[in-house]
């Protein structure tokens, strides 16, 4: 018995000897035989490091009230064929919306179908080849609420979204069901726009809102983006849980186009003030107003909430109208704007920032030709300085375009404010 523990004494003995020697010559040897032994092995294990596209800018081009009027739907009618073409209308301006990545505008008509019979104010129904025009010139998203939104009944609304959708015209504003988003998301250069637009409605009829009086039928009430002044505190809200539902979709740039403010008036009232603030505090960027149809002021609001400078422009005008001094006595309505804003997105920091503001001013030029009455949106710097090019042939003409280009001019440059980013007029070719 002695003999055996002694036996395996020993062989522990052995045992510890070998587990000493090894665990010394592993200390001999400090690199582990998993990592490479020399530093150029080391520097090829490297993780790559991470290479960012360059920053890149876009444009996108905002313009204000598109209108057919009765005169308008006479001039554009081709009666060899029955028919209505409005590419000529758009035909100055078409090089520059070309040039841009994004173009806006906001149609103040509905689409709803030839055998109602076209209309004007105050139930504007225009022939669908508007939509071929707007297309041809090169808008992308058109929004489709406003005042006038329900001319044509609920079948005339969601026919006016068809009508688009059918030419690849983006909507925002209204919507076909319930189910789809009150925004719209378009990816640019890597850049991810959330945009969305909404109307100031008029005073309910019992139970059920109204755009310009007009009941909104109940089925669908909630497919048209509308605020009321009455309610305004609790529809900014709704705004706002609208803001941070594009956020959680990755939303990095917000647009709103808001139908508001006062007709006929050139600066924004108290309502309009506040709404820009509170959207600006939300988180949105740009804002781009209609419904005034006269040019009011551009402004860049600070938000110390948000740490945004949101672009403001107050009313962009009549683009296409029939809205002239001869019928209003207002010298203001045949007068809009182009607005560009160039936006800048750095790939590296990860942020997504508005760079410049420069704006066109335009004219809606109205005048005879061959026993015809021709409407044309003229870009007024570039047209004065090429009255030929630009159909400029009537000493009348010629002092209206300058009379428009110095109201514009002189309207958007009237804040007397700093501002941190500056807003250039320039031509458009």
């Amino acid at each position: 018995m002695i003999k055996t523990i002694k036996k395996y004494n020993w062989l522990l003995i052995i045992v510890c000897l070998i587990t000493l020697l090894g665990a010394c010559s592993f200390q001999g040897n400090t690199t582990p035989s998993y990592l490479p032994e020399n530093k150029e092995e080391m520097e090829a294990t490297k993780p790559e490091e991470i290479i960012y596209p360059p920053p890149v800018e876009i444009d996108i081009i905002a313009v204000g009230d598109i209108m057919v009027h009765g005169p308008q739907l006479r001039a554009q009618h081709k009666p060899q064929d029955d028919t209505y073409d409005f590419t000529n209308n758009f035909q100055f301006v078409k090089p520059y919306f070309e040039k841009a990545d994004l173009v806006i505008g906001n149609l103040e008509t509905t689409f709803g179908g030839g055998e109602r019979g076209y209309s004007s104010f105050p139930m504007f129904n225009t022939p669908d080849t508007l939509a071929d025009a707007l297309k041809d010139s090169g808008f992308h998203v058109i929004s489709t609420v406003n005042n006038h939104t329900m001319d044509t009944g609920s079948k005339g609304m969601l026919r006016t979204i068809d009508v688009l959708k059918e030419r690849n015209l983006e909507v925002i504003g209204t919507r076909r069901e319930e189910k789809e988003d009150v925004f719209l998301i378009k990816e640019i250069e890597g850049i991810k726009i959330g945009l969305t637009a909404y109307t100031y409605e008029t005073p309910k009829l019992g139970e059920y809102k109204t755009l310009n009086g007009i009941r909104v039928p109940k089925e669908v009430e909630n497919l048209v983006n509308s605020f009321s002044y009455e309610s305004l505190e609790e529809d900014l809200l709704k705004m706002k849980d609208t803001i941070e539902d594009m956020k959680k979709r990755g939303v990095e740039f917000i647009i709103f186009y808001i139908h508001w403010g006062d007709e006929y008036q050139r600066q924004p009232n108290s309502y309009q003030r506040v709404i820009a603030e509170k959207l600006s505090d939300y988180g949105v960027d740009i804002i781009f107003g209609s419904h005034p149809h006269v040019v009011q002021p551009v402004e860049i609001i600070e938000s110390d909430i948000s740490n945004k400078n949101t672009l403001v422009v107050y009313s962009m005008g009549n683009f296409l109208s029939n809205q002239r001094y001869e019928i209003l006595k207002n010298r203001y309505t045949e007068d809009g704007v182009i607005i560009n804003a160039k936006i800048k997105k750095d790939f590296e920091a990860n942020t997504v920032t508005l760079q410049g503001v420069s704006y066109i001013p335009t004219w809606v030029h109205r005048y005879h030709s061959k026993g015809k009455v021709i409407y044309e949106i003229l870009p007024v710097v570039d047209a004065l300085e090429d009255k030929d090019f630009y159909n400029l042939y009537s000493s009348d003409s010629v002092w209206r375009a300058e009379n428009s280009k110095t109201n514009t001019i002189e309207i958007i440059e009237s804040l007397d404010i700093p501002r941190p980013i500056e807003i250039q007029l320039i031509k458009a070719n």
